[in-house]
């Protein structure tokens, strides 16, 4: 087991696809058709070496980077001395039935000053793609 790697991101390489998309965790991150893996890594120094290979990366901050890597590459990319963490992206689903325990507001509405958010409207919408 490598280190570097999330655990879920462990599971998941080492089931067979035809059993990861059964499931609705395993397989996020996953493109068939392209046998690609969407990883997120908090690296240090340059990630440059990775392009030669075909892997696509989007920069973010502080370090931390989105790779879209050919699915026969991934372990070689994490043996990389610059990679310092490894993890796939999450599955998220909108909380309908009860918003506030699925955001752990509860623990500030239950207590002074008894914080309600009422006149607030926050939306959050992300695709996941990056647009240039």
């Amino acid at each position: 087991m490598n280190q570097k790697l999330e655990n879920l991101l462990q599971l998941a390489l080492q089931t067979s696809e035809r059993v990861r998309e059964q499931t609705e965790d395993l397989n996020v991150g996953f493109n068939s058709q392209a046998r690609t893996w969407e990883l997120i890594v908090k690296y240090h120094g340059s990630l440059d070496v990775l392009e030669p290979l075909g892997v696509k990366i989007e920069y973010l901050i502080a370090g931390y980077a989105i790779l879209t890597v050919p699915e026969l590459l991934v372990e070689n990319i994490v043996e990389l001395e610059q990679i310092e963490y490894v993890e796939k992206p999450k599955r998220y689903f909108y909380e309908a039935e009860m918003p506030a325990e699925g955001s752990c507001i509860p623990q500030v509405t239950l207590r002074e000053p008894n914080l309600t958010g009422r006149g607030t409207l926050i939306a959050v919408l992300d695709s996941g793609e990056c647009v240039r």
